[in-house]
């Protein structure tokens, strides 16, 4: 891989990895809010988190699929062994 290409994987990797720790947080606040929060708030809570979740999962998978095709064209042959081997 040509260092442009390993330029552009990194800035999609770290777009990726920074969605999924906000899906990841996201998940644990609305777990740890549904039974922390005062009862009429915490369900609310929860599902207000888990609603945002959805968008984000969706466009997560959606780039993460992106950014796979995209590799899978920029790497180089002898690479693509290497990972399967």
């Amino acid at each position: 891989m040509e260092d442009a290409d390993k330029q552009v994987f990194k800035l999609k990797f770290w777009k990726l990895t920074i969605i999924l720790n906000i899906i990841i947080i996201f998940v644990a606040l609305a777990i740890g809010l549904y039974f922390k929060a005062p009862q009429p708030y915490g369900p609310a809570i929860a599902g207000a988190l888990i609603l945002a979740d959805i968008p984000l999962i969706w466009y997560f998978r959606k780039d993460y699929y992106r950014t796979k095709a995209w590799l899978d064209v920029h790497a180089t042959p002898s690479e693509k062994k290497e990972d399967h081997a």
